[in-house]
């Protein structure tokens, strides 16, 4: 089976690879914001190792990330996402926690916030190579997500000090 090159739009595509549990592929969607991503659901991709995925990235490729719903990614409690460098080091991958870590990893990859050194270079990823929110970075988020309710807490009214990620570690 021929599998087609991947679409050239700017988000990065959601590639599913693994299609053993279908009840946990849609909780995977519902759990993580897909604004910047093209969600490709396609059994050709069966089983596709990450370089061979690289090979489908059309050229002039504008995509931050490959994500990879990989069969990783369903094992175990916690769910994560592997993201494939295309840009500065094709073929370079950590994995992303999901939802929080992922949406914000994904988020600065697609806006160059932060790039593929920044992850793998700055001690940001846990021992097993995956990418975490820290407490205080949750918290910046949940007091930003509270200002969007008018009820909520002012943005930053609860957060102190810097927010941990790439080379902007806690003291």
């Amino acid at each position: 089976m021929t599998t087609a090159p991947l679409s050239g739009t700017d988000f990065s595509p959601l590639l599913r690879t693994d299609f053993t549990d279908d009840a946990a592929w849609r909780t995977l969607l519902d759990d993580i914001d897909k604004s910047w991503l093209t969600v490709m659901d396609d059994p050709s991709h069966e089983g596709f190792s990450p370089d061979r995925l690289l090979a489908l990235v059309p050229d002039g490729s504008r995509y931050p990330a490959l994500v990879v719903a990989d069969r990783d990614t369903f094992r175990g409690e916690e769910r994560t996402l592997l993201l494939v460098d295309v840009r500065e080091e094709p073929g370079r991958t950590f994995r992303a926690a999901v939802p929080d870590a992922f949406d914000s990893a994904l988020g600065n990859l697609a806006i160059d916030n932060q790039t593929f050194d920044d992850y793998l270079a700055s001690g940001s990823l846990g021992e097993d190579g995956v990418y975490r929110l820290h407490e205080r970075h949750r918290q910046a988020l949940a007091a930003l997500r509270g200002a969007a309710d008018p009820q909520g807490a002012p943005v930053f009214a609860s957060v102190r000090g810097r927010v941990p990620g790439p080379g902007n570690q806690p003291r």
